[in-house]
């Protein structure tokens, strides 16, 4: 049976400690104890180290504005400790406690703070451990802590902070892990962490180093799963297989290298999977290798230096990525499973863009889009269903893309292309207008196909001269030319020639009619023509 000790004796012990002799440092050390009674401390200054391990205390431990060189609580189970302001020149040691909750608020610990395999309640309404503006020069190692009420770590300090393993749990609506303002000098490492409530909250967070994700498990139903509004991070966010319930908000964040997540699993909080707007990525932002994404993703007016990597991912049902006013490096769009219903990069800068066809969504906004690359080079024909995906019609697109060929030494496609914006900006002009439209694409091509104007020329010429060789025209005169009927047929058709035989010859009966259709069609031939050619020279 463990041995009971009042907890005055402590107390008395710690603030009084005997004078040891030479060569041995004073340290109070109790195994397995039970205490009775509060242990009191507040406002105490103790000289000595303290190891309380194992033991178990009947009541509350009191060290709130205390000083210590070092406390170790390792194995102990108490109803609270209290220990708001404290400051401890060593470390503070609440490794495998077993606890109603910590109060932390305002502490100072010039060394570590140790909450590994700790299992915290949080009986009362607070957090579980409650450590706002806490200070801590060393890091904060909770390594499978187990914190029912959560991690409230609101403006605080540390060298670093890790989470491997935990499990945390919010309370009535409260993030299970609020680090608003934390301010962390290297690495925050969640790997393995389960938050089963409540979300992970880091508004305005600075973490110095990387943040590791891989694998965690992070689920809210009152809110955003991972909510990190203006998060600076100096290094990446790596969260290789990671699972989100209830979105990840990276709104105007800073990322001095990647953000991976491959592998994970993104489930939507108000529809957004992923919001990042404004956000800036010094290196890539990366959703391959089959993460699969159920909501939208936000990047508007983000900046990516790198690379926006789709690669083998799902989305999942009516899903939108939006990467209006976005600056990219490169965005890779292929090898999707089930690819977004739609991408808008509208106004957006990418240096390259590398796709493929079956991986295209239904919808895609393409207008002011600018970029300098696209792989792979396709042929026109098969490139023009991707500017045809769009709900409206704008040259800008069709304008891009013929340059781009250009650019390549492409002539013939960037012909292409700017025949099929004719095409497609004819469906919104007015029926005469539309009808003028499909005598120019007929004849001329928009100017961009003049060969076909020869064929329509010699197939008239060829009809009329049949014609007229069946009923050859009275002469206008006796003594006029012979009657050549292909050469006649070219001085009807082509207005601006005077080869004789039109002024030399009258058609007569039917023959009258194809005369003026003749004529008629030669000059709607030669204006469509002018028309076109001029546009063509005067625009690209």
């Amino acid at each position: 049976m463990p041995q009971e000790v009042p907890a005055e004796v402590i107390a008395v012990l710690l603030l009084q400690p005997p004078t040891p002799e030479p060569g041995v440092v004073p340290h109070l050390q109790l195994i397995g104890a039970h205490i009775t009674g509060r242990l009191q401390l507040r406002y105490a200054a103790v000289e000595i180290p303290v190891s309380l391990l194992d033991c178990r205390f009947d009541e509350p431990v009191e060290l709130a504005d205390a000083s210590l060189r070092a406390a170790d609580f390792t194995g102990s189970q108490l109803p609270w400790l209290s220990a708001d302001r404290l400051r401890v020149d060593g470390d503070l040691t609440l490794a495998q406690l077993v606890s109603g909750g910590v109060d932390l608020f305002g502490a100072q610990i010039r060394g570590d703070l140790w909450l590994t395999s700790a299992l915290v309640t949080g009986d009362r309404s607070g957090f579980a451990v409650n450590g706002p503006q806490l200070r801590i020069e060393g890091g904060l190692y909770a390594h499978s802590a187990h914190l029912t009420g959560g991690l409230n770590l609101w403006g605080a300090q540390a060298f670093t902070l890790e989470l491997t393993q935990a499990r945390l749990s919010g309370k009535e609506g409260r993030p299970a892990f609020r680090g608003d303002g934390l301010h962390l000098v290297q690495d925050l490492l969640c790997t393995d962490l389960l938050v089963d409530g409540g979300g992970i909250r880091l508004f305005d967070a600075t973490i110095g180093g990387q943040c590791w994700l891989a694998r965690a498990d992070i689920r809210s139903t009152t809110g955003w799963a991972v909510s990190d509004p203006t998060l600076n991070v100096g290094g990446g966010i790596y969260a290789d297989g990671l699972t989100v319930e209830g979105g990840v908000n990276l709104f105007a964040a800073v990322v001095g290298e990647s953000i991976e997540l491959t592998a994970s699993t993104l489930l939507p909080y108000r529809q957004y999977a992923l919001r990042a707007p404004g956000a800036r990525v010094e290196a890539n932002v990366t959703l391959d290798n089959a993460t699969r994404v159920a909501g939208n993703i936000d990047l508007t007016r983000a900046e990516i230096k790198g690379t926006f990597s789709l690669i083998e991912t799902t989305f999942v049902e009516e899903t939108t990525v939006e990467l209006h006013h976005t600056a990219l490096g490169a965005l890779h769009l292929e090898s999707l499973t089930a690819p977004p219903a739609t991408l808008d990069v509208s106004a957006a800068s990418i240096v390259a863009i590398t796709d493929a066809a079956d991986s295209w969504p239904a919808q895609i906004a393409l207008t002011a889009l600018t970029y300098q690359a696209l792989h792979p080079v396709m042929p026109a024909a098969h490139r023009l269903p991707w500017l045809q995906r769009g709900t409206d019609y704008h040259p800008q697109p069709y304008e891009q893309l013929a340059a781009y060929y250009r650019q390549l030494g492409h002539d013939d496609d960037a012909r292409t292309v700017l025949l099929a914006r004719h095409r497609q900006r004819r469906r919104s002009l007015p029926r005469p207008a539309r009808l003028w439209g499909y005598i120019e694409d007929a004849t001329v091509g928009y100017g961009y196909r003049p060969g076909r104007a020869l064929i329509w020329l010699l197939a008239l010429v060829a009809t009329a001269a049949i014609a007229f060789s069946a009923a050859p025209p009275r002469p206008a005169q006796s003594h006029g030319p012979s009657f050549q009927p292909v050469v006649f047929a070219l001085d009807l058709i082509l207005p601006v020639l005077d080869l004789g035989q039109e002024k030399a010859f009258i058609p007569v009966d039917s023959t009258a009619w194809i005369a003026w259709l003749s004529s008629l069609s030669g000059w709607l031939l030669g204006t469509t023509v002018i028309t076109s050619l001029t546009r063509r020279l005067t625009r690209p």
